[in-house]
């Protein structure tokens, strides 16, 4: 009997010039794009300079606070103390910086946003996190809650108090509860009692206390959908979320 031959066919073997060839040619690219990025970045003249993604900081308190590089190379800017000289402004707490093909280089600034309006006395200044102090713009309103018990003067003078500390924990949650923003209207510290804010309507007093705002705030949302929008707002006087299990009210 004859026994039938197995045909093994043999896979080609890639040909590892032509792939050594193709790798050379791929870093080859690669280095010749870095090489022209880098031969554009220092021989590119600066023709223009712009600001975008400020709202609170004028175009002209941007240009005043640097030495703008129009004209010189790009190797020759001094990024860092531009940068600098741009965070100096208060609003102003972050920069990026882009650069075009045509000399357009472009500072992208991120301003601070208010999270309160302190008020002492007569002075008023915005707060943002981080107890930082803003100047009020009057074409540039934020609808903020009123916050009192802290010194507004200074202005360079950053808040860090632990009291402080606690009514940004409060701000900060609050924000981020769509019922809890809109409802509250003014804000303090208390010693006795911790965080105190007052109600958008009628002035109810609500008293969250220290710490575990989270879970204040959304008992106070379910306390205000459930009970006040059944009841009315002007039926309550005190309403006390500093307990765990209950809510303590107090009725006009």
């Amino acid at each position: 009997m004859f026994k039938k031959k197995k045909h093994n066919r043999k896979k080609p073997r890639r040909k590892k010039g032509a792939a050594i060839i193709w790798m050379i040619l791929c870093l080859g690219l690669v280095g010749g794009a870095v090489y022209a990025g880098i031969h554009l970045e220092k021989n590119t003249t600066i023709h223009d300079v712009r600001f975008t993604g400020n709202e609170f900081t004028s175009e002209q308190e941007l240009a005043d606070s640097v030495e703008l590089p129009e004209g010189i190379l790009a190797d020759s800017l001094n990024l860092p103390e531009i940068i600098s000289g741009l965070q100096s402004l208060p609003y102003i707490e972050d920069v990026s910086v882009n650069m075009s093909l045509r000399g357009v280089l472009t500072f992208r600034v991120h301003e601070r946003e208010p999270i309160a309006l302190l008020v002492d006395g007569s002075d008023r200044v915005y707060v943002s996190r981080g107890g930082i102090k803003l100047p009020v713009i009057p074409e540039n309103v934020r609808d903020v809650p009123l916050l009192y018990g802290f010194p507004a003067n200074p202005v360079s003078d950053t808040l860090r108090s632990d009291a402080f500390r606690q009514v940004e924990k409060f701000l900060t949650e609050a924000k981020s509860n769509v019922i809890g923003w809109i409802t509250i209207s003014e804000v303090a510290w208390n010693e006795s009692e911790g965080v105190v804010a007052l109600t958008a309507e009628n002035g109810v007093k609500l008293i969250f206390g220290q710490d575990d705002f989270d879970r204040k705030i959304r008992h106070w949302e379910a306390f205000y959908t459930e009970v006040v929008t059944q009841k009315g707002i002007h039926y309550f006087s005190t309403v006390d979320l500093r307990y765990r299990d209950q809510i303590v009210t107090r009725n006009l």
